[in-house]
């Protein structure tokens, strides 16, 4: 029997580190327990520095201060070698540099085979703004929205007025490119608002500002056979306790929120929502996988963004899902690394 050698990379310098790590360590026992595998992790720590191991430190899942520190560029090149010896990476990273297509980019330069999207995909659905773009393009059903290339300390009055005209309240502000909900400010009124702008222009990143739906919060992940049809799992509704919405802490705490799987919705919305999963996996041109989240009002479903790395572990949305439909986690993670060995090949 051939042994695969499987990298699992984890980690990363972004804010999403602890939520890699941990995804990254369910990953690994997932596929230990093949036998035709040989599994070892790949930690790209905070401070850029590439590590191979079998065993992943617990205590990084944890959060802590997060640091976007530069490794020097043999520093990099070294950890590039770590891969020599595999036969295909599974990508457990979250947010900048592992979700965005820049790993992606690099892994497709070294041919090796890895889960999921691929670049040019990955760097759609991680910016949420050009993402809708091709929403609209194809007649989605999208919140409206504001965006801001860059904001300053001078222009946020300026700004204001302008977003107000257009969408009026209640906002969210979000970060264009990110996930894991980190640094999403609810704005219900203009001194509101004016503390979310203020709040980023430190960081000089390109900002969302979108009209707050009232509503559900559903999701409903994608997956891929290895005969390429791309099917819907069931839809989950998401009921935030930790947080007014479902934001880091809702996310990631303990008992932050209800996950109902399936969704206690009727059978026409439930298609209707994994129809535009389904679309929207394929207008980004993702691969293997991928979970989209919605708002479901009145009106009908809302498509908020689409997720080609959501978490992975088993009480994770995607996993959840998957197992309600007859795929436990290990299986789960053998499907897609599979996928990825089979789009290669």
């Amino acid at each position: 029997m051939t042994n695969t050698r499987v990298g699992v990379l984890m980690g990363g310098p972004s804010a999403e580190y602890s939520v890699s790590m941990a995804s990254g360590a369910m990953v690994m026992d997932a596929l230990n327990t093949f036998n035709d595998l040989t599994v070892e992790a790949v930690i790209i720590h905070e401070n850029g520095v590439w590590e191979k191991t079998r065993d992943v430190p617990r205590e990084a899942m944890q959060p802590g201060a997060m640091r976007h520190p530069v490794a020097p560029r043999h520093r990099v090149l070294d950890g590039l070698r770590l891969l020599e010896s595999m036969d295909a990476a599974f990508i457990a990273l979250h947010g900048s540099f592992g979700e965005d297509g820049t790993l992606q980019a690099v892994l497709e330069t070294l041919h090796l085979p890895y889960t999921g999207s691929g670049p040019l995909a990955s760097a759609l659905a991680m910016n949420k703004h050009r993402a809708k773009e091709l929403f609209q393009w194809h007649r989605l059903p999208l919140a409206a929205e504001f965006y801001i290339p860059r904001i300053t300390g001078d222009t946020v009055d300026q700004m204001i007025p302008q977003i107000e005209s257009r969408l009026g309240y209640p906002l969210v502000v979000k970060p264009n490119e990110g996930g894991s909900s980190v640094g999403i400010h609810m704005a219900p009124d203009r001194d509101a608002l004016r503390e979310a702008l203020r709040q980023n222009v430190a960081y000089g990143r390109p900002l969302l500002i979108e009209k707050k739906l009232a509503g559900r919060e559903l999701t409903c992940a994608v997956l891929e056979e290895l005969d390429g049809s791309v099917k819907p799992l069931p839809v989950i509704e998401i009921v935030p306790h930790a947080g007014n919405f479902f934001d880091f802490a809702s996310k990631y705490a303990n008992q932050g929120s209800d996950e109902l799987c399936p969704a206690p919705i009727d059978n026409r919305t439930t298609r209707r929502i994994q129809d535009l999963a389904v679309r929207a996996h394929q207008i980004l041109g993702c691969r293997g996988f991928s979970r989209a989240d919605f708002i479901l009002t009145h009106d009908g479903p809302y498509l908020l963004e689409v997720n080609t790395i959501p978490g992975m572990t088993p009480n994770s949305l995607l996993p959840k899902a998957a197992h309600a439909q007859g795929l436990p986690f290990p299986y789960l993670m053998r499907q897609l690394l599979d996928l990825a060995m089979t789009s290669a090949g």
